[in-house]
């Protein structure tokens, strides 16, 4: 008799805390959305930069200086002939986001595409 009730309990609290993750997430992402933005479009404006740099000079700069948008910060972590990794973070947010080309790209980084991580 006792079966069917707790079982009822057990699936009302899963569902109630899988509620509460599913939204901190989705407010998280809300209000991180306008700094992601902001880093992924600086982090793009340094892939055409190192595209133009590396058609000149045949290899991909370790330093570039850009005029990035306020709050924001890129950093070219590494640089080769075959590719480069470059961090952005933004002073209002905690997290970051690293874009890759060439050699430094990856199942986890995919060439050319902006992956942010969130604290």
């Amino acid at each position: 008799m006792w079966r069917p009730i707790i079982i009822i309990v057990v699936c009302l609290l899963g569902a109630g805390a899988a509620f509460y993750v599913l939204r901190e997430r989705l407010q998280r992402q809300v209000v991180s959305q306008p700094y992601i933005v902001a880093i992924t479009t600086d982090l793009e404006t340094v892939m055409a930069a190192q595209g133009k740099y590396r058609a000149a000079n045949g290899t991909y700069a370790r330093e570039l200086r850009l005029d990035p948008s306020p709050g924001v910060h890129t950093r070219i972590v590494a640089a080769s002939d075959s590719g480069f990794l470059v961090e952005g973070r933004s002073d209002s947010w905690a997290g970051r986001c690293l874009l890759a080309l060439g050699s430094f790209a990856g199942d986890s980084l995919k060439a050319g595409e902006p992956k942010c991580y969130s604290p």
